[in-house]
């Protein structure tokens, strides 16, 4: 693995385990609560968060079909959307980019990386590297939001202990 990127994929890899632990316990009625009318549900972040994923998968020449492409596609918050998958169906989507990517980060290479990434995203110099470095700090972001709404929904705090899982199965 290219030496700047090894932190990285080390967070990525850290994450993937936290946003589980974060839906550990959680049935889709608490995902699907909100704090007040104009907070997000945890649901909504995670289908966020796998989205998130599928364009770091583009960013970094390795991209994948997101099962979420067409629900999300232009929503910026809860209102703007029909309805969303079950936490099932999104943990298993989490669990696929996650693997998917672990493979593909490992083969970056110094072109790779310092090529133009699709999108100028902010804190970054416009290369794939800064791509991936805002990207991992984003979802992070996110992880913390998905661990403040789980207190706040009556949940104990996420647990940062990591463990094999059954596939598809939160907290297993």
């Amino acid at each position: 693995m290219h030496p700047s990127v090894a932190p990285i994929a080390a967070i990525l890899r850290l994450n993937t385990e936290l946003l589980l632990n974060c839906l550990a316990g959680l049935d889709d009625a608490a995902a699907n609560r909100r704090v007040t009318p104009a907070t997000n549900s945890i649901t909504f972040l995670v289908a966020h968060l796998v989205d998130s994923r599928h364009y770091l998968g583009k960013v970094i020449g390795a991209p994948l079909d997101s099962p979420l492409a067409d629900l999300l596609a232009g929503a910026r918050s809860l209102e703007d959307l029909a309805a969303l998958p079950d936490l099932a169906a999104l943990i298993a989507a989490w669990e696929r980019i996650a693997a998917h990517l672990a493979v593909h980060i490992e083969r970056l290479d110094t072109p790779a990386l310092a090529a133009a990434a699709p999108d100028r995203l902010p804190g970054g110099d416009g290369s794939v590297l800064g791509a991936l470095t805002f990207l991992a700090q984003h979802e992070t972001y996110h992880l913390g939001q998905l661990g403040l709404l789980r207190r706040q929904i009556g949940y104990p705090a996420m647990s940062y202990a990591t463990r094999p899982r059954e596939p598809g199965r939160a907290g297993a």
